[in-house]
């Protein structure tokens, strides 16, 4: 019997975006009642963050390694991280357990190109656009990557850890995130990718004024595929 195994927490916020959208598409196409196996070990954040802050990315890739394997004694058949950022350590994970990981990357990618494009503008953390582990993914399988400039990085960061990951969302920090995702737009990332999963609090993909591809629905929609 099938199973999705989450390793969430990174943030509630955005994990619960996950078990919302782990039903709600699962319905669009099943009988009623119908929900998925699921199974989700949630991390403590804080400590992701503090371990981030160091970049001590070695000690954040042990913590998803337990939980992954937490996950597997439990019964999981398929893995999916929940949170961008934190697939710095996908390896870490994958090489962990022995059944598969479904990437957040990959999701990403069949999204972008199901809507015809060829670009993306990349919003994140400063982790994910600061390092390549995310834009190199990206570019080496066809998609070119756009980014913010260093001053929009750290407005887009300030607003995921200060309000998002808190459950705040404001009319200003809304207001900026278009700003900065129509700059991008301007420079050749046609596509918005939200590759922050709690940037869905943000902007709804379907009714966005541009083409949005909602990492975290994607990878939803990936892992279900699974």
């Amino acid at each position: 019997m099938k199973r999705i195994g989450l390793i969430g927490g990174m943030s509630w916020e955005s994990t619960s975006s996950y078990y919302t959208m782990f039903n709600r598409f699962t319905s669009e196409s099943a009988a009623p009642w119908v929900q998925p196996r699921l199974l989700i070990d949630s991390v403590d954040f804080s400590e992701i963050v503090a371990l981030q802050r160091l970049g001590d990315w070695d000690a954040t890739g042990k913590i998803l390694a337990d939980s992954a394997r937490r996950l597997v004694d439990a019964g999981a058949t398929v893995l999916g991280i929940g949170a961008n950022t934190m697939h710095m350590n996908f390896e870490s994970v994958a090489e962990a357990v022995e059944i598969p990981v479904v990437d957040i990357r990959d999701a990403v990618i069949t999204a972008v190109k199901a809507k015809d494009a060829a670009s993306v503008s990349l919003l994140g953390t400063k982790y994910l656009m600061e390092n390549d582990f995310y834009s190199h993914y990206l570019e080496t399988r066809g998609v070119v990557v756009v980014k913010p400039t260093e001053d929009e990085v750290h407005e887009l960061d300030s607003i995921i850890f200060t309000e998002l990951t808190q459950g705040i969302v404001t009319e200003v920090s809304t207001n900026r995130f278009m700003a900065i995702a129509a700059n991008c737009r301007r420079r050749g990332g046609d596509v918005i990718a939200l590759c922050c999963t709690e940037f869905g609090m943000l902007v709804n993909e379907v009714d966005a004024p541009w083409p949005f591809v909602d990492s975290a629905a994607a990878h939803v929609r990936a892992l279900l595929a699974f």
